[in-house]
């Protein structure tokens, strides 16, 4: 009896789950099986924005073909990337190298957008000289204004909100 467990147990999913993370794996993909995602866990996360499902054959039961569509469509309007593999594809070699370059070929996809959205919106391209100048600029016309004024406490401004304070005070009426 205990013996028919072991093999459901070990059979459940988990050897398939783990061919495909050894897969990801050997493509030198940063992955960690088995995440939590608020109160969903997904199979495998590759960096911090794809979620990789390895679906056996009772995700074609009725009820969880429903369950999953509602899992995915929640984790994608959480902003990640799904994607999905059976466990009969996982099993033949070449679907599963096919899955993995689509897996790879996703990670760079979210890594290169996410690395050009670093930099602020209104600040990406200036020259960080011009910014610098810029900075100088407006915190003299504060000190200037403190001077005018009881003391107002000093902030640190980010570039983007002292562009825009530039902006903003060259737009006043009477400025060049």
């Amino acid at each position: 009896m205990v013996m028919e467990v072991r093999i459901i147990n070990e059979d459940y999913g988990l050897r398939t789950e783990q061919k495909v993370l050894d897969e990801l794996i050997r493509r030198r993909l940063p992955c960690e099986p088995r995440v939590h995602i608020g109160d969903l866990e997904v199979d495998i996360l590759v960096g911090e924005r794809i979620c990789v499902e390895v679906d056996g054959y009772y995700h074609a039961l009725k009820e969880k073909v429903a369950k999953d569509a509602s899992k995915q469509r929640h984790l994608e309007s959480l902003g990640y990337v799904v994607l999905r593999i059976t466990a009969i594809d996982a099993k033949n070699r070449r679907r599963l190298r096919e899955f993995a370059a689509t897996v790879e070929k996703s990670y760079n996809q979210v890594r290169s957008r996410e690395e050009s959205q670093k930099g602020t919106t209104l600040t990406r391209g200036m020259p960080q000289e011009e910014l610098r100048q810029l900075r100088v600029r407006l915190e003299q016309e504060k000190e200037r204004q403190t001077k005018r004024q009881e003391p107002v406490k000093p902030q640190k401004l980010t570039d983007e909100e002292l562009f825009l304070q530039a902006i903003h005070d060259l737009s006043k009426p009477g400025r060049k």
